[in-house]
């Protein structure tokens, strides 16, 4: 699920955080999963002090429990700062998934989770759907599919159970209502990486 107000980020950047960054990010899922999960709704930490947390950047955070996917929600859009998002997103995976029940406090010393940050998307000619599958990296793209109004993304980490290209983009397509083997000129094509926060 995501946020479908987007455009393509003018300015590119490298993805890099500090140690202590990524724990600041880390202990903002926490903190809003637990009071999700008391307070049914969105109770905001402190803004964090570092720069880097503060600039505006897309992302997804996906829960686990048990290692089992237990909810996914994010943005490729870039209208807030990256700690707000990221708040915004724990409390939606944790209670708006709706692949699931809202998450439940028993369930949260087996949780785990992934921050993906974005970078910047990067247009992708559309010479047929052929063309994309050879121009894929493996194992390395985000891919995000665009006609009229559908859309559909892809983060990186699901090259872990779709590993060809052809059942990547057939699957993305589905997802996005599409049938399988659709393809149009029309489809706008974006590609992108991630810096992946376990915690």
């Amino acid at each position: 699920m995501t946020n479908n107000r987007w455009w393509v980020m003018p300015v590119s950047f490298s993805i890099n955080f500090t140690a202590a960054e990524q724990n600041e990010l880390k202990e903002l899922v926490k903190q809003v999963v637990d009071t999700t999960t008391r307070k049914h709704c969105l109770v905001l930490p402190k803004p964090p002090l570092s720069a880097c947390l503060l600039t505006r950047r897309a992302c997804f955070v996906t829960l686990y429990i048990n290692k089992q996917l237990r909810g996914c929600i994010g943005t490729y859009a870039i209208e807030k700062p990256l700690w707000l998002n990221v708040c915004d997103y724990s409390y939606y995976s944790a209670s708006q998934d709706r692949r699931f029940v809202p998450l439940q406090r028993n369930e949260l010393p087996y949780l785990s989770f992934e921050i993906s940050v974005l970078s910047e998307l990067e247009s992708i000619p559309n010479n047929g759907e052929q063309a994309l599958l050879k121009e894929l990296k493996v194992g390395t793209d985000g891919l995000l599919l665009k006609e009229g109004s559908q859309s559909a993304i892809f983060l990186p980490t699901v090259w872990n159970s779709l590993t060809t290209p052809i059942t990547f983009v057939q699957a993305l397509k589905h997802k996005g209502g599409w049938d399988r083997d659709y393809w149009s000129e029309n489809m706008t094509l974006y590609r992108f990486s991630t810096f992946v926060i376990e915690g």
